[in-house]
Order: structure tokens, then sequence, then C-alpha cells
């Protein structure tokens, strides 16, 4: 079986926790017998034709690029060049199945466009971006409502942009023979924010990619939970991941009880880094910056804290943390809920530092948490099997899409219309630079 895997970007140029269930399920099905490539978006410029051949380790990338403004955007989910390029390569390879795990950097039909090839197709919502414009929905938050716009963008084109781009979405994931979810909460969030009725989704849980993670030992020194009170937190630093209220459930925190904090990971926006800095400032803060699993093993930590403000639609670190034999203060959001050990977990409301302070003040509570059981992880061996196994169970069949391309033009028109009004508005504008005014390739370039 010929399977490709899609998403929106893979190492060496980017890593995160799609890119490595992703990789992990590549390589699983490679030892299953399968014919398995990626195809990644890039952070890139350069001409989508010009696809990027690569090899990881033996697993084959195709990388497509745009060459477009500010394609990270929402608002430009939907790429033409883009669509022509997968449609080229899907001629050339011929895969069997499609699953697509997200279409950012790439564009909003790739599902669509494997069908018509007579392709299996499937997605897995690795988020909340196919109906929020966004990849984060954060906890509490109940319609769907769009995200912030720039201030040349109206009320009304922002309404008609989100409205497009939720029955875009929904148009493309009506075509899938399978639909996934990563957890239960996931699939519960989705069928309540989706516009109408795009088909069942089946929570299928993420292949372990922590099995190299070594368990933390009983004794001295993490085994000493009463005498020790070091917490530990990990992963990207962004707002919705909530590290402001553990700084400063730290800062209303009697200094005398010695509670202190490590951070691993990076923020990549200075002004937020800049403002976690500002909130640490006096309190027993370590920032250790960029990380690999083995440095979590030799964390000399206690409890693993783990803030987040997002309706998280799995939460790989909660894994993790079991793996790690780290007893765990969570806010309470559902898929943490979902996995989480009763014995050895103790949750706080999101964001409600003053309730996180509490917990802290009075650490007997904290002190009573059972080193959690190391966790069933679901090898990428049998999570590959699992997906394979439905992928053949699915039959082609002929699909009718509701988004036509016709519907789409019109849309890039008045969007086109729209940014050249607000151009004139404001005087001259600057030319953009030179790559995006280069002429396209001549046809059958």
């Amino acid at each position: 079986m010929k399977v490709w895997h899609v998403l929106h970007g893979f190492p060496p140029e980017t890593a995160g926790g799609t890119e490595s269930v992703v990789e992990a399920l590549a390589r699983a099905m490679q030892g299953h017998g399968c014919d398995v490539t990626v195809v990644s978006g890039s952070l890139r410029v350069g001409d989508p034709a010009a696809v990027e051949r690569s090899d990881l380790d033996g697993l084959p990338v195709l990388r497509l690029h745009r060459d477009d403004l500010y394609f990270e955007s929402w608002f430009k989910a939907y790429a033409p060049a883009v669509s022509a390029a997968f449609r080229a390569l899907l001629r050339e390879h011929r895969p069997d199945v499609v699953h697509v795990h997200h279409w950012l950097r790439l564009s909003s039909d790739l599902v669509r466009i494997a069908r018509a090839a007579g392709c299996i197709t499937a997605v897995t919502c690795h988020d909340y971006f196919s109906a929020l414009a966004r990849p984060v929905r954060l906890v509490g938050e109940g319609a769907a409502t769009p995200p912030p716009a720039p201030s040349y963008v109206g009320a009304a084109e922002l309404a008609e942009a989100f409205a497009f781009h939720r029955d875009d979405f929904a148009d493309e994931l009506r075509a899938a023979h399978c639909r996934f979810a990563p957890s239960a909460a996931q699939r519960a969030g989705l069928a309540q924010l989706l516009p109408g009725d795009v088909g069942d989704f089946t929570s299928i849980g993420l292949p372990s990619t922590v099995a190299a993670l070594r368990r933390l030992p009983e004794s001295d020194p993490h085994g000493s939970r009463a005498r020790r009170r070091r917490l530990c937190t990990w992963g990207t630093l962004y707002p919705e991941k909530g590290l402001e209220s553990v700084l400063d459930a730290l800062a209303r925190t009697p200094a005398a009880l010695g509670w202190s904090l490590d951070v691993y990971g990076e923020a990549h926006s200075p002004t937020f880094r800049d403002d976690l800095l500002a909130r640490a400032a006096g309190l027993r803060v370590t920032w250790h910056g960029r990380f690999v699993p083995q440095d979590l093993e030799r964390a000399d930590v206690d409890y693993a804290v783990l803030p987040s403000l997002a309706d998280e639609s799995y939460g790989l670190v909660l894994d993790e943390a079991l793996q790690l034999g780290l007893p765990v203060i969570a806010s309470d959001v559902p898929a943490y809920r979902e996995r989480a050990q009763g014995d050895a977990s103790v949750f706080f409301p999101p964001g409600d530092a003053t309730a996180l302070a509490a917990l802290l003040a009075a650490p007997a509570r904290l002190e009573a948490l059972q080193r959690p059981n190391a966790p069933a992880p679901l090898s990428p061996a049998r999570a590959a099997a699992d997906l394979l196994s439905r992928y053949r169970a699915a039959a082609p069949s002929p699909f009718a899409p509701r988004v036509t391309d016709r519907e789409r033009a019109l849309y890039l028109f008045r969007r086109a219309e729209r940014r050249l009004w607000s151009a004139l508005q404001q005087g001259e504008a600057p030319a953009p630079p030179d790559e995006f005014l280069a002429p396209p390739p001549a046809a059958g370039a």
C-alpha cells in the first residue's frame, strides 16, 4: 500500500507534537511493508511547482512551498498554486491513501483533490483550525467566533471570510473516507463547533512518542517530595499554554515554603518572552530554553505543572509526565481528565492563579499525591496497524463537493478588491518585495 501523510511542516525545518506523531506513524507503516511518503508545507517562500524532494533517514519527504504574502494567515488557507502542485504530484506518484493531518501553509482542498484522484482519504484534526480558523480553542469557549482581524478588515468582510472558511473546511472533512480525533474530548469539541453534519469522527488516541523517556528513579532526590518543592513545565511557550498563571501563583505563595519552577522550552515571541521574564522577577525560576527529552530525564524536579488555557486536543505533555513518574498539577481540561491518574493528579481551574496558589500554600495535599503508574503506551506499530485496517475497509466512491472552484475564485477576487481599496485609502502603497513581483511560469513549464 502506498500511503501519503500530509501536514504543515516536518523536520528538519519544523518540529512539534504533530510532526513527531506523523513521523512515528510513517516509520511504523514502513515497518508494516508500506511505501510511505510525507508531504509537507514549509516556512520558506518558494515556487509551489518546484517541489523540494529529500530523505529523512529513509523516509521520503516532498516539501511544497508558497510564493504569496502572509501565507500562514487563515484568510489564505486556500492556495490554488499549491493545489495545482499537489494535483500534479498525485498524478506522478499515484498513492493509494492520502492522510491529511494539517492544511496550514498548504491549501484547504487537499482531501477533495485526493478523493477526485481516486485515493482513499483520511483526516486527523490535531487542533481546531478547521472549525475556528485558529489552532486553539480556549477552555469554556462556546460558539465559533472569528479570530482577531487586521484593522483594514471590516466586520462584514470578517464575517464573510470566517463563514467561507468554515464552509470550505466542512466540505473538506465530508470528503474524507475516515475522520479521526486524538481524544474523545476533541471529538466532542469538533461535533459542537463544526457547521452542519460532516460525518462521524473516531477517537483513536496518538501513538506514544515518549517511550524513550526513562522513568525517574524512586530514590532521592525525586522520592523526597515531602521535603522538596520543585515544579517543572515544558513545551513551546505561548500565551494559551498558561505559564503566566504559574508565575502569578508563585508570586502569591509565601517564599518560606520554598517552591521553585524549572521551565523547558522557548517563547518565539520576544514580547511574550519579556513579559514572562518580568513576571518571574524575584521568583525561583530557572529558564532552560530549548531542550531534548533527555533533559527532562535529568531534571531534578518533583511535580509536573500543566497550566494550559486551551481545550487541548490531546496533550502529549501529560503522557510525558506520567512516563517520567511525576505527580501532575494540571488545569482542569477534558483531555487531561480523560487520561490522568486520580491518585497522582490534582486539578485547578484554567488560568486561576489564586486557586493554584492555594494548592501551593497547603502542600500537604500535593505531598499526598502518588507516583503515577507508567501508562501502557499506544505503540506506533499498533497505531499504524489500526489505521491501515481502517484504510483497507474504506472503498473509493464518488464525492460531489459543495464548495466549487467558481466560488473560491469569487472569494479571492472580492478579497483582492478589498485589499486594493484599503491600500488606496492609505495613499500610495509600498511595493512588495521583488520576489513577489516575478511573472508566473509559462503554462507547461
